[in-house]
């Protein structure tokens, strides 16, 4: 009962979905690519981002934990159906 609620407060205070998600990421690729980026430098200012945001914005590190485990599933998946995909 408890996960249930969890999952509901988590639900309620998410004001953005997957797909706005995604339309920032690709924003950002997009930039770094028009902006020809060094990949190194690139990759260290995403984490310097991030770490930014989640000092400026006081996201718990639990949240940042769940939100990286939810993209690692969802990118596992996505490169588990490919290879199915492939060999059909």
């Amino acid at each position: 009962m408890a996960h249930k609620r969890k999952i509901e407060q988590e639900e309620k205070s998410a004001s953005y979905d997957l797909e706005d998600a995604m339309k920032v990421t690709d924003d950002i690729f997009r930039l770094g690519k028009e902006n020809e980026y060094n990949p190194g430098a690139f990759v260290h200012g995403l984490i310097f981002a991030l770490e930014s945001a989640q000092q400026s914005y006081n996201i718990p590190h639990q949240q940042i934990a769940n939100i990286r485990r939810g993209y690692r599933k969802y990118f596992n998946e996505a490169a588990s159906n490919k290879k199915i995909d492939g060999q059909s």
